[in-house]
């Protein structure tokens, strides 16, 4: 029933599917040579002040190249198997993202079993047996991870991580295509290396062009990913399951997706932040075209969605009250084990 309810959501936007092929082509062309432009005058350029400017545009547009690929992942970008196979793969490596590690946690996983606790991978809370269970170090990145800063932390160590050593904890069954793809977003890095080092600069004019390209843009793209991330799945009405009895593919693509309500500017930097709801209803719509679906799926199933306007003082607030989580009762908690939230009501959205 669940499958079925989700076809009847997706029928009258499939027409946003498709996206024309001179877009997708300009699109992909502009971000890359934006990214390497930005990337060498960076390097190169003697004035603090440009380096920071360069320094601190180069996180969006690593954003941007994987907003491009997340399209191309789905399958999404150009409507062509193959093209956007290999684009997917080429503006992951901005973001040292393995091709095939992450289509296998985000698309087999993220979207297949949306907040189903050992299912899917990214922001699942922890019970209060589990987070105890922990030792002081573990609980001390518990609680700085679920802060607005903290989000980028979580996503660069939990996720990211993960994701380039290939650790069998996320990935489950580790294959060597893991292991290549890997290894592919290593070398791009050591390619990055050898590029600032061309000239042969002195150890700090090397060490400060690394901070400047590279570790500085990557910490800004992890924050917006997490911080993202975080949003889309996380709110004082969102259930989390421990139970595939309890979870229903429809309640956590339509409950379990925050429709957040964002002005456009922050949609530009924080990749779906504010459509990912459409886009859990048809991961086949480019984002650039979730706007108009979004509006549609809103005035169809309002009733089961929760729809949040984003304000920094409401941010705030579900970021205090969204620590862990009690699976048995459907309720939020903070770190002493004290109810934040009342019980959840779930299976609403199914029935």
């Amino acid at each position: 029933m669940g499958q079925s309810r989700i076809l009847a959501l997706r029928k009258p936007i499939v027409a946003f599917r498709v996206q024309p092929a001179a877009w997708a082509a300009f699109l992909t062309l502009s971000a890359g040579a934006a990214y390497v432009a930005t990337f060498l005058v960076t390097e190169f350029v003697d004035a603090w002040w440009l380096k920071l400017a360069g320094a601190l545009a180069l996180g969006p547009l690593i954003a941007l190249l994987f907003r491009i690929a997340h399209d191309a992942g789905h399958g999404s970008h150009f409507g062509h198997a193959a093209l956007d196979r290999w684009v997917c793969r080429l503006t992951l490596l901005p973001s040292y993202h393995p091709h095939s590690v992450w289509l296998l946690l985000h698309n087999g996983r993220h979207h297949s079993f949306t907040n189903l606790k050992d299912n899917d991978y990214i922001w699942i809370p922890r019970s209060k047996a589990e987070y105890d269970a922990m030792g002081p170090f573990g609980r001390l990145l518990e609680r700085i991870y679920r802060t607005s800063f903290g989000t980028g932390l979580y996503y660069l160590c939990a996720i990211w991580a993960g994701m380039i050593s290939v650790r069998p904890s996320l990935v489950r069954n580790v294959k060597p295509i893991y292991r290549r793809d890997a290894a592919i977003a290593a070398g791009f890095f050591m390619a990055q290396l050898f590029v600032l080092a061309l000239d042969r600069p002195d150890l700090p004019t090397l060490g400060l062009r690394v901070a400047a390209t590279i570790v500085l843009p990557f910490l800004v793209f992890n924050w917006l990913v997490g911080f993202t991330s975080f949003l889309n799945h996380t709110h004082p009405q969102v259930p989390w399951f421990s139970r595939r009895d309890e979870w229903s593919f429809y309640e956590g693509q339509v409950h379990c997706t925050v429709h957040v309500g964002v002005p456009k500017w922050m949609i530009f930097f924080l990749t779906d932040l504010g459509l990912h709801g459409a886009h859990h209803i048809d991961p086949r719509i480019p984002i650039w075209k979730l706007e108009p679906a979004e509006a549609i799926i809103r005035a169809a199933a309002s009733h089961d969605m929760v729809i949040e306007p984003w304000t920094l003082r409401r941010h705030r607030q579900i970021m205090r009250a969204c620590k862990l989580y009690d699976y048995d009762r459907h309720r939020w908690l903070d770190f002493v084990g004290r109810p934040t939230t009342p019980v959840i009501e779930i299976g609403a959205a199914e029935a």
